[in-house]
């Protein structure tokens, strides 16, 4: 196992190293081929017998963020702590193939269905990158060197300006959010943590902002969508600029995250793939290759999420997320087994195209739907926040004694 991420690994330093870097005027994407693996171990994670069955959070210790720099900056890797996960940096290295334009973002919220929820702005406006890191997405190992990663990267630029996805208020602001001693060791850096003026399924939710060089709000402030509250840096566990961005349902904890590609209102005219892939007895396939391939023949690169450390959304229970897709028809592929699979599907603007893929069953439909919350759809619930408090505490009402019977 070790000796084949080693070989998938060399193909993509090879193929890196011939790209230009995504700082430079757009170009025709490039394609790279990573050769899939033919075998996989099953997950410990088991997907749903039912459509109603919600997927159990998975308990895991503290994961870090590191990611490459895939800036033209050359930066140099960062001093971490000899108990600290890998560090990586391959200095000037071009993502997987994606389009470097996008239109601007849908105004949020965004709910063409009951089962999207594309709730929250991008927190990069869109004159930078504001999109995930193809290669380090949501549940993504980067090819084994990382822990589980349980957010998205956005890799701009020092200095550019962060932005609440939301409106609510600031309840975590400060060097080392996890909390790890001494501080400077916290592998989030600079971070701020905010608490929105809504909640999903009577849960509040909240979003985080890591690595920022600086921050420019305070604890309990108020914020609005759009209002900066940083600017994109490089502090923590990281060794280039980039903004780490989550979302967390429920509790504002590390164990609480779900996949951000699934929340984020895509370009408009775009949309978002989502999808499970089982073994035959309906358990997930982790950490397996896929290739999305659209009408023009660029491909993207997709694996299914690791077996620990990440949430299924509520609704899609997926094991694969991958957004700003063009709308347009898109062939899906890979090897199971040894085994090839081959999906159609069509991706609309603002909504989720969602498909299944099992073991076993070639015949794979063109869309699937996504499980309901107890048959129920979600609705957009508000709930408290520190944003109001009250004017004064109430006087205790005082109970009349009952009358004495003589």
């Amino acid at each position: 196992m070790h000796t084949h991420r080693f070989a998938i690994f060399s193909i993509f330093i090879i193929a890196s190293a011939l790209a230009a870097s995504c700082t430079v005027a757009p170009v025709a994407p490039q394609i790279v081929v990573i050769v899939p693996p033919t075998s996989r171990a099953t997950a410990a994670i088991a997907a749903p017998a039912s459509s109603d069955t919600p997927l159990a959070p998975v308990e895991a210790t503290v994961t870090s963020y590191p990611t490459t720099d895939f800036q033209n900056n050359n930066a140099l890797p960062v001093a971490v702590p000899a108990t600290a996960p890998l560090q990586i940096n391959f200095g000037t290295q071009t993502p997987a193939p994606t389009l470097n334009w996008r239109p601007p973002p849908m105004p949020v919220p965004v709910s063409i269905r009951p089962e999207d929820h594309f709730w929250f702005a991008r927190p990069i406006a869109s004159n930078a990158v504001n999109w995930p890191h193809p290669l380090y997405r949501y549940g993504s190992t980067y090819f084994g060197f990382m822990r589980a990663h349980t957010g998205v990267d956005l890799d701009s630029d020092f200095g550019t300006p962060v932005l609440a996805a939301g409106p609510g208020v600031v309840v975590w602001v400060g060097y080392g959010l996890y909390g790890s001693n001494p501080p400077e060791n916290d592998p989030y850096g600079d971070a701020v943590v905010i608490k929105h003026d809504f909640g999903y399924n009577s849960q509040p939710m909240y979003t985080v902002y890591a690595h920022m060089q600086k921050t420019l709000v305070w604890l309990n402030q108020p914020v609005k969508t759009g209002d900066p509250i940083g600017e994109v840096g490089s502090t923590g566990a990281s060794s280039g600029p980039h903004l780490h961005f989550e979302v967390r349902i429920g509790e504002n904890k590390f164990i609480k995250t779900y996949n951000p590609e699934l929340w984020l209102a895509p370009p408009t005219g775009w949309g978002v793939l989502a999808g499970r892939v089982l073994d035959p007895k309906g358990h997930f396939i982790p950490e397996l290759h896929l290739e999305l391939r659209d009408s023009a023949g660029r491909v993207y690169p997709i694996w299914t999420y690791a077996a620990s450390a990440v949430n299924p959304d509520p609704i899609y229970k997926e094991n694969f997320v991958i957004s700003d897709l063009p709308a347009g028809t898109y062939t899906y592929s890979m090897i199971i087994n040894s085994e090839p699979y081959v999906g159609t599907t069509d991706i609309l603007p603002g909504q989720t195209t969602f498909v299944i893929v099992q073991e076993g069953l070639q015949n794979i439909p063109r869309t699937a739907e996504p499980a309901a919350t107890n048959g129920r759809a979600p609705t957009l619930t508000f709930t408290p926040s520190l944003t109001f408090t009250p004017s004064k505490t109430p006087t205790p009402t005082k109970t009349p004694r009952p009358a004495r019977t003589p």
